[in-house]
C-alpha cells in the first residue's frame, strides 16, 4: 500500500453544510481502506479557508512533511477544505504538482488532475461573497431601525388562530395583578392543566417575566 498523509479542516465559512471532522475522517479512512497506509493525520478545526495553506498551524506541518519525507500522497475530504478561494486553493495544489505530490479527495478525485477542485472552490468563494454581501445589505437595511417582524410573542400573534394564546395572557395577567400568585405558582397551574406553550412546551417562570413584561409595556 502506498503511505499517505490525510488532511482534515473546518472552518468558520462551513455554516450550516460544515462536515465536522468525523465526517471527513471516516470518508477519508473508508477511502483509503486497502490501498492507502496513512502515516498521519494533520487537523486544521475552525480555520478560515482564505488562507493559503502555508498560513495554516496544521498546514505548515503537512508542507514539512511533504518536503522532508518521501510521502506523494494527501487525502482530504474535498476541494473545500484545501481553498475555499482559488488563491487558496491553487497554491498547495501548485507546490504539489511541481514536487510531484497526489491530492486525492475522499471520492478519489485527483486535484492536481482534474478542474473539478477548482470550479469547486470557485462556486464555494461565489457563493460565500454572497451570502456576507446580503448580510451586510441586511445590516444596512435595519441599521438605526426597530425591528417588528420576524417572531411574534407568546400572546400577541394577529392570526386568530392563536386567540386562545390572548386568553391564555389574560389569566396570568389576572393571577399576577389581582390574585398576587407568585410566577411559580402560575406556571404550576398552567402546567397542571396540561397548558402548554406554542411549541408544546410546559410554562417556565422565564416565559411568565417575558409574557407579563411585554403586556405591561403594551398596556
Amino acid at each position: 500500500m502506498k503511505p499517505c498523509y490525510v488532511y482534515l479542516r473546518t472552518s468558520g465559512d462551513d455554516g450550516k453544510t460544515k462536515q465536522g471532522l468525523p465526517v471527513q475522517r471516516d470518508a477519508c479512512t473508508n477511502f483509503a481502506a486497502g490501498k492507502y497506509d496513512i502515516q498521519q493525520e494533520f487537523t486544521d478545526d475552525g480555520v478560515t479557508g482564505k488562507l493559503p495553506m502555508s498560513a495554516r498551524p496544521a498546514g505548515k506541518l503537512l508542507i514539512s512533511a511533504l518536503l522532508s519525507s518521501d510521502v506523494k500522497t494527501v487525502i482530504t475530504y474535498c476541494g473545500k477544505r484545501i481553498g475555499r478561494t482559488q488563491p487558496a486553493f491553487w497554491s498547495f495544489i501548485g507546490f504539489c504538482r511541481d514536487a510531484g505530490i497526489t491530492v486525492l479527495d475522499s471520492t478519489g478525485v485527483n486535484l492536481c488532475e482534474s478542474v473539478q477542485g477548482g470550479i469547486n472552490g470557485l462556486m464555494a468563494e461565489m457563493d460565500r461573497d454572497a451570502t456576507v454581501k446580503r448580510l451586510s445589505a441586511g445590516k444596512a437595511h435595519w441599521r438605526g431601525q426597530k425591528r417588528v417582524d420576524g417572531r411574534h410573542p407568546f400572546g400577541m400573534h394577529p392570526s386568530h388562530e392563536f386567540d386562545h394564546e390572548r386568553s391564555v395572557v389574560e389569566r396570568i395577567l389576572q393571577w399576577r395583578s389581582k390574585d398576587n400568585l407568585s410566577l411559580y405558582r402560575i406556571a404550576w397551574a398552567l402546567n397542571a392543566e396540561g397548558v402548554s406553550t406554542r411549541c408544546g412546551k410546559k410554562f417556565g417562570v422565564h416565559l411568565l417575566q417575558r409574557i407579563i413584561g411585554g403586556n405591561v409595556c403594551q398596556q
